[in-house]
């Protein structure tokens, strides 16, 4: 299904909707499908703030069952309305949180942790970016980069032994080890996609 908002190009595939009949039909408890309600609103909540900024709206979205890509110049950038935007994602899902918290209070909870989650001070979620325009206030850009990476590493491997420490003691849960792993893997496929990029550049 193809749409658009304003100038912005919306694609939503097949493919997504398939996956939230099999959210809706297997996923007894239903948190699967709070997740990606929760995943949606907060990417609109990006998308929302992008709008209200006339230079920041997007090209393309597109909404697949690995998740939401947005087309548009990267939010970590330092300009202005880029904290606006990325704070935007995790502000959305604290809305809903307080709205639905007395009468679903399962969604409440997913977008709470969702909100959450996407905060964390690592390069890759909105928590990273907006730690590095924070720094690239105090500092030049290549020293910004620098410290995120820093502030990252730290965040990952504390994340890590937490996690850890948690499937110890309980014997069976791994969620917290299992979000490090994933974000860890998303971050080194930002950086493997970059060597690509720059080899790319050099040939």
């Amino acid at each position: 299904m193809i749409f658009f908002i304003r100038n912005c190009r919306v694609r939503v595939s097949f493919y997504f909707f398939a996956l939230l009949c099999v959210a809706a039909f297997l996923d007894r408890r239903g948190i699967m499908m709070w997740g990606l309600l929760a995943a949606l609103l907060h990417e609109g909540g990006h998308i929302a703030a992008m709008l209200l900024i006339p230079e920041k709206t997007p090209d393309r979205i597109s909404i697949t069952p690995f998740g939401i890509r947005i087309e548009n110049t990267p939010l970590c950038e330092f300009g202005n309305g880029n904290a606006f935007i990325l704070a935007a994602g995790s502000g959305a899902n604290f809305l809903c949180a307080s709205v639905t918290f007395g009468f679903l209070p399962e969604f409440a909870a997913v977008s709470l942790v969702m909100g959450i989650f996407n905060l964390l001070p690592v390069e890759s979620m909105d928590g990273g970016g907006m730690l590095l325009i924070l720094f690239a206030k105090f500092m030049n850009g290549n020293s910004a980069v620098r410290m995120l990476k820093i502030v990252s590493y730290m965040t990952l491997c504390a994340m890590a032994v937490s996690g850890i420490y948690v499937l110890i003691v309980t014997g069976y849960n791994f969620t917290l080890l299992g979000a490090t792993a994933s974000l860890a893997l998303s971050e080194i496929k930002r950086k493997t996609g970059r060597n690509n990029n720059r080899r790319g550049s050099i040939q």
